[in-house]
């Protein structure tokens, strides 16, 4: 299917608590294990391993998810939220003001607990994640610019999952988005990169939406080309087939900046 005849991330089809409960917020998806646990274990890995360390974290990711925060917010004392849509960042507050209408999360934060040793503290680790986000930010414009400096702190990390292939039309805008959402990270910093490989679309609602396809080879490429080295990287290959989202695999990055931004 034409990319032209496919919805965009900025559409007000764009509905972000349907894209949780599509795929990402309960144990009823199909995909569940792939989407969700396959990420929250590795980022449990890796914050554990102390392979990332530091007190500043940005986030990039998806619609209004929160799982990608959880265990983030055991190693990181201050974590700035940004998105692209003011829908998406309405729903995100939602959650973090306990409003009831927000997602519902506990499947999640039980199984992150699981992996720590305290599945019946998820309700604690959830207050402990809403602490430490300091802000939520709309990047304005960012197709043309990097995010404003006042509005952001230097970081020690970014984390991003399934964000970049979805605001990004072409690959060159992929490669140039990626630069600008890294300029807040300082050299030496780490980037955590969740994308997947040869997708082409996924389901919200009734409609279908855009992601660039990319191969595993361009967007190791892509990471390198923006000043990383990378440092570790994990690779799941698809096992569940469904018409909600289509996928070769699950590739995570772990990557250091070695340089100022090279836009």
């Amino acid at each position: 299917m034409a990319s032209s005849t496919l919805k965009h991330y900025y559409d007000e089809e764009f509905d972000p608590k349907l894209l949780d409960e599509t795929h990402f917020s309960h144990g009823n998806i199909p995909i569940i294990e792939e989407n969700v646990v396959y990420p929250v274990r590795i980022l449990h890995e890796l914050f554990c391993s102390g392979k990332v360390k530091g007190d500043t974290l940005l986030d990039v990711s998806i619609g209004g998810s929160v799982y990608q925060l959880m265990s983030a917010s055991n190693c990181f004392k201050e974590i700035y939220v940004m998105n692209f849509t003011d829908c998406n960042i309405n729903h995100f507050k939602k959650w973090l003001e306990t409003e009831e209408d927000a997602t519902d999360w506990s499947f999640v934060f039980k199984k992150v607990c699981e992996f720590e040793g305290n599945s019946d503290k998820w309700q604690e680790k959830e207050e402990q994640v809403k602490k430490a986000i300091k802000r939520v930010i709309k990047w304005e414009n960012f197709e043309n610019s990097a995010v404003k400096p006042q509005l952001l702190p230097t970081v020690d990390c970014v984390l991003s999952l399934w964000q970049l292939d979805g605001v990004s039309k072409t690959k060159e805008e992929y490669q140039s988005n990626m630069k600008k959402f890294t300029c807040s990270l300082r050299p030496g910093g780490q980037l955590i990169l969740f994308s997947a490989v040869n997708m082409s679309h996924y389901m919200v609602g009734k409609h279908k939406f855009f992601i660039l396809p990319l191969e595993r080879d361009f967007i190791r490429e892509s990471v390198t080309n923006a000043g990383f080295d990378i440092e570790k990287e994990d690779y799941l290959s698809r096992k569940v087939i469904t018409d909600i989202v289509d996928y070769d695999g699950l590739l995570c990055i772990l990557a250091r900046k070695q340089s100022e931004c090279p836009i």
